[in-house]
């Protein structure tokens, strides 16, 4: 017999019951704005996609205050994670760009204590470790390095002596096997923060686009000033090339986005390490914003800039694995950016012409 009622629906009701005091908990730190949510049918979702909120959580994460083992909202995440709600859990992920950007820098910049930052980072570490058992993250790449010629083909199957084949995958390591940690020590920071990172790109997808938006703007700022003036005067330079082809009304709309961009190059920020296994954790986040599938504009010219910046930066700290990687994520995005041309029709027919009269000859004979 069936019933109105679907198998599924009691566990969302559930869920939604768990979530509901989490996030009128959330009300006590940011005040009657979290109560918006509260007539939805599923809050936690409400709240990750809410940007008044996600903006006023960002600012608060950003004041020279906040961090500390008494900050309030770096406890309300800590305590949201451990929750094991699915939906509260990818709230607090979201967060990982406000979290890194700020955590990273003040490391560098001042010896007081980030402990409220720390907790979160090392409940997300402990949340990855156990996902991964213990192993490391390998993967395997196609061997297409060397590839037979017809020749070594025929030698290998006649009575030759037998050669060592070459395997048809490579494999690489993406990240070490993680180990427990309690605590956050200046030998681990990168690693921490790195595996916190590979947790955000492994929910990307559901990310909302200010969240993705935000950590383009964090590498920006990680790659350091210098790197970051040296790219915003490329960009002038395009763009004043560009606007003696423009109208009127264009110019106007690129003197307000470059009063925008002139407010950030001057924003103070600390020129943050970048270990290997942290960049690379950066780059495919960068990837996923500059060639995935999104339709925003201006997400897309955000990571563009990024892995502009990071490329500087790699190129004025030598060091190769950054260089090539980063060199090839601005490749492929001057590739997204040239549109493909179109073949003409005039170009088809000679094209065809030439084969049919080839065509011609060969029977005639």
């Amino acid at each position: 017999m069936f019933t109105d009622e679907s198998p599924t629906k009691p566990s969302l009701q559930h869920t939604v019951s768990r979530a509901q005091p989490v996030i009128d908990s959330l009300s006590l730190i940011l005040g009657p704005i979290a109560n918006s949510n509260e007539h939805s049918d599923n809050p936690a979702m409400s709240l990750l996609h809410n940007q008044t909120i996600s903006q006023d959580i960002m600012c608060r994460l950003r004041l020279a205050t906040s961090g500390s083992g008494t900050d309030d909202l770096c406890r309300w995440l800590y305590d949201t994670f451990q929750s094991n709600i699915a939906d509260l859990q990818l709230v607090v992920i979201s967060y990982i760009p406000t979290l890194a950007r700020v955590y990273l820098s003040r490391c560098i910049s001042s010896k007081e204590t980030l402990a409220g930052f720390e907790a979160v980072f090392l409940t997300l570490y402990s949340h990855e470790t156990v996902i991964r058992g213990a192993e490391p993250c390998i993967i395997r790449i196609p061997n297409n390095i060397h590839i037979p010629s017809a020749v070594e083909s025929g030698k290998a199957n006649g009575k030759g002596k037998a050669t060592a084949t070459e395997p048809d995958s490579i494999e690489a390591m993406i990240s070490p096997a993680l180990e427990p940690c309690n605590t956050v020590r200046a030998t681990k920071r990168g690693l921490i923060v790195s595996v916190a990172l590979d947790l955000y790109y492994n929910n990307i997808s559901l990310m909302p686009i200010c969240s993705k938006i935000e950590f383009c703007e964090c590498c920006i700022i990680w790659a350091g000033q210098d790197e970051f003036a040296g790219v915003e005067q490329l960009d002038e330079e395009e763009d004043n090339a560009k606007e003696e082809e423009e109208e009127n009304a264009q110019e106007k709309e690129e003197e307000v986005e470059k009063k925008k961009e002139h407010k950030q190059k001057h924003e103070k920020c600390n020129r943050v390490p970048l270990p290997w296994e942290l960049f690379q954790s950066v780059l495919r986040i960068l990837g996923h914003c500059l060639l995935g599938p999104m339709n925003s504009k201006e997400l897309k010219e955000k990571a563009f800039k990024a892995a502009k910046c990071l490329h500087a930066r790699a190129v004025r700290d030598f060091d190769s694995k950054a260089m090539l990687a980063s060199r090839s994520l601005v490749r492929l995005g001057d590739m997204v950016e040239e549109p493909v041309p179109e073949l003409q029709p005039s170009v088809i027919t000679g094209d065809l012409s030439e084969l049919e009269a080839l065509r011609a000859s060969i029977f005639s004979r």
